[in-house]
């Protein structure tokens, strides 16, 4: 039996089943079960027996190949599922086939998806015995066996713990195990002891982790990848900074309870005139003497009042709190002691202002860290795009302008469209159309009504008259490629659809007021128009466009934290009533916990931080019904409590946020890499065409001095030729001389015939007197 190599990758647990079973069978065609050749048969039945065979076998080789050795009782069984199952039994055969399809985890996760539904419409009110509840309770079942399925069939195939790719070998499959195991505990409670544990029911909510699973795609996804990278990077620097501000939290929370322990109660009645400590106070039986819910009696309450001092939300309560503190059993006094405000402030500062905001600098120096890791394949494509960028430049800069073939009219407007001016103009027009648009009022004169009815008529018809003139001097095709014109043109045809519907409205055909004030409030778009002439904004919105797909894993992973809290708010608030015996200062009828809905809006307003102290402080109740049965104004654990939200605003305010504002600070450095680098791409550009027409000036420059200098010497051989034949055509001889010049090469022969004479000249030496270097 082979050990699995070292170099195999094990990354994905049970998932990596279907990868490693690819690279095998692209051995099918000359490899068997033993690595022997595959004989091809040339019947077809035989073929197909073959392939089965071959499949069979390779499935077979990668269970017993990735096993680690056991000793002991068990070494004959240690290739065997749960020792029950060979590498050979067909059931564990039929398992590993279904795990390797697509559609197994894509039915897994509708189920889940159903599974999540069912869980949202959860909630307190509902009667036991109505048939809602019945059917979440037997869907909950249904639900529990399907997982309880898709569990067993991983164990048959992949076994439990021994080999590397088991099931317990994956953390997904654990979470998964350890949630099944869960709801089938759940629903054995509830069989034996009945519905009234409700701990069980706390703890369905936790198979919507089961929802993580799409994560398994993060290999395949550069940037989910890099985000999820970027959390889990960032674990042990923030487990630094949690260290930290554990510091600090417990040496305030020592200071604060030596300062303030047993000092934040006050008395409470309708007459508190001349109370002065606890045993004036309750001498008026209709007096109380309470206490704070936030204080300093103890290290984990002054641990508590500071979060919700870092948190900046509700802290000059608090702090006035302080400031009023007269002593153990006294009554507050207004600003009994103003030097305590330096015990607020200074923790303000140093852990508000200071070590909390660490967890941005750390969050950010992580990301880039991760993209580190990526800086080879980012800059050889970096390299490669600008590449292409900079041939597209440069062949749109040689090439024909496409406008070179229009008509003098056409070219006309095309240069008035495409000069600043035309934009200028524009940008004009709609400032004037924005201001107008800003002089709406309540009851406004129909005069002025009309009047801005006019104004909007004519804006409208120069927008028109802007994107004809472009249509006309671009072409369609060309004006609708960039998408700033199509936001013209949607701009230009709500405008038109809301003129035509207000004229129809008074004339013909009543309409709905709606879709007219709908359509009036279209108008606003026309603002959008001037940010394409503003290159700084379009950088920003280019890079939040680049940003979304990494914010849109970064929002799947909120919705998920938002759902599951959603959950556990509705199981454990959802009982909670404001009354005047429990008068609530944050939870209200815009605020509670009573269904699904309004806790998830209840998480966003707590994640925006508004107000979630006071909603925390009315879960902290001390007069409630503690009974297992309770209906209404049900106790809360006094430590469930603070710890669901501190978790919840920890999670939200100061991480995710943090990971948002991290991509969109690495998007914008790209971005503003991307313009330097467009301008360098022009810059080079320029500097090659301006090393071609200089290279092209010295052609033509060489070339026209090479044509006067054969000029010259075409001169100087002509002037030659015609003194020689001067001298050879003596008038007693018989002489042919001929003059013979060639414009191209500037060339010249003479020839001179002479009868042979003792006292003249030969033939030869003549020749060689006349002959001229040639061109």
């Amino acid at each position: 039996m082979r050990n699995l190599d070292n170099n195999k990758d094990d990354e994905d647990g049970a998932g990596s089943f279907s990868s490693n079973r690819s690279q095998l069978g692209s051995r099918r065609a000359c490899e068997g079960s033993a690595g022997r050749p595959v004989e091809r048969e040339s019947g077809a039945e035989e073929e197909r027996d073959s392939n089965a065979s071959t499949e069979d076998d390779l499935q077979l080789k990668w269970l017993s190949e990735y096993v680690v050795p056991t000793t002991g009782c068990f070494k004959d069984r240690e290739d065997y599922a749960l020792y029950l199952f060979s590498p050979t039994n067909r059931f564990r055969l039929l398992c590993n086939k279904i795990t390797q399809q697509r559609w197994f985890d894509y039915t897994v996760l509708f189920f889940i998806a159903l599974n999540c539904i069912t869980l949202a419409m959860e909630r307190p009110s509902i009667p036991q015995n109505s048939t809602e509840r019945q059917f979440l309770s037997l869907s909950n079942n249904i639900f529990t066996v399907i997982f309880t399925v898709e569990m067993l069939i991983k164990l048959v195939s992949h076994g439990l713990i021994i080999s590397r790719h088991s099931y317990l070998r994956s953390g997904w499959n654990i979470m998964d195990g350890a949630l099944v195991f869960i709801s089938l505990i759940d629903i054995l409670v509830v069989l034996l002891f009945g519905s009234t544990n409700r701990i069980f029911g706390i703890l369905r909510v936790f198979r919507l982790l089961r929802t993580l699973r799409p994560l398994r795609v993060i290999s395949r996804a550069p940037g989910l990848k890099l985000v999820v990278q970027t959390l889990l990077s960032s674990l042990r620097p923030i487990g630094n900074i949690v260290l930290i501000c554990c510091t600090f939290f417990i040496i305030f929370g020592i200071l604060g309870v030596q300062l303030f322990k047993g000092k934040f109660f006050y008395c409470k009645g309708p007459d508190l005139t001349g109370v002065t400590n606890k045993t004036n106070c309750l001498a008026d039986k209709r007096n109380t003497w309470e206490r704070h819910k936030y204080n300093f009696d103890n290290l984990g309450q002054a641990l508590m009042a500071l979060f919700v001092l870092s948190s900046r939300d509700g802290w000059v309560q608090i702090m006035y709190t302080g400031l009023d503190a007269v002593g153990e059993n006294q009554q507050p006094k207004e600003n009994n002691n103003e030097w305590l405000l330096l015990y607020f402030i200074s923790f303000l500062l140093l852990v508000g202002f200071f070590v909390l905001n660490m967890f941005v600098g750390v969050v950010v120096e992580n990301f880039h860290k991760c993209r580190a890791s990526q800086e080879k394949e980012e800059k050889a494509r970096r390299a490669a795009k600008r590449a292409r960028r900079m041939e597209k430049k440069r062949r749109r800069i040689r090439e024909i302008p496409y406008w070179s073939k229009y008509s003098r009219t056409r070219r006309t407007v095309h240069r008035f469209v495409e000069s600043k001016y035309f934009d200028l103009i524009i940008a004009t027009i709609i400032g004037v159309n924005v201001i107008t648009m800003a002089m709406e009022f309540y009851m406004m004169p129909p005069e002025f009504e009309m009047g801005l009815k006019i104004t909007n008529y004519a804006f409208s018809t120069v927008f028109v008259f802007e994107a004809i003139f472009k249509i006309f001097a671009l072409g369609l095709q060309r004006y609708l490629k960039d998408k700033w014109n199509q936001l013209d043109v949607i701009i230009v045809a709500l405008s038109i659809a809301g003129i035509i519907l207000e004229e129809v409205q008074y004339t013909l055909i009543p309409i709905n007021p709606t879709i007219i004030r709908v359509m009036r409030v279209l108008r606003i778009a026309r603002v959008l128009k001037l940010l394409k002439m503003a290159k700084g904004i379009r950088a920003l919105l280019d890079t939040v466009i680049q940003a979304l797909p990494q914010v849109g894993n970064l929002g799947l992973l909120f919705f998920l934290l938002f759902f599951i809290f959603a959950a556990l708010g509705v199981e454990l608030f959802g009982r909670l009533e404001c009354s005047l015996d429990n008068p609530c200062v944050g939870l209200s009828r815009h605020a509670h916990f009573e269904n699904f809905g309004m806790a998830f809006l209840t998480l966003f307003r707590i994640a925006t931080g508004d107000n979630w102290n006071g909603i925390m402080k009315d879960t902290l109740r001390e007069k409630c019904d503690p009974s297992d049965n309770c209906v209404k104004n049900c106790c809360v654990s006094p430590i469930i409590a603070p710890i669901y939200f501190v978790v919840f605003v920890l999670m939200a305010q100061f991480v995710l946020v943090n990971v948002v504002v991290a991509v969109l600070m690495k998007h914008l450095e790209e971005s503003h890499k991307m313009m330097s680098d467009d301008d360098e791409l022009e810059k080079e550009i320029r500097r090659e065409l301006e090393e071609e027409q200089r290279e092209q000036q010295r052609q033509r420059e060489i070339q026209e001095r090479r044509v006067h200098e054969l000029d010259d010497e075409g001169e100087e051989a002509a002037a030659q030729g015609a003194a020689v034949a001067s001298v050879c055509c003596h008038p007693q001889e018989t002489a042919v001389c001929a003059l013979v010049s060639n414009d191209e090469h500037q060339s010249m022969a003479v020839e001179v015939a002479t009868p042979p004479s003792s006292g003249s000249i030969s033939r030869g030496e003549v020749g060689e007197s006349l002959r001229l270097p040639t061109s």
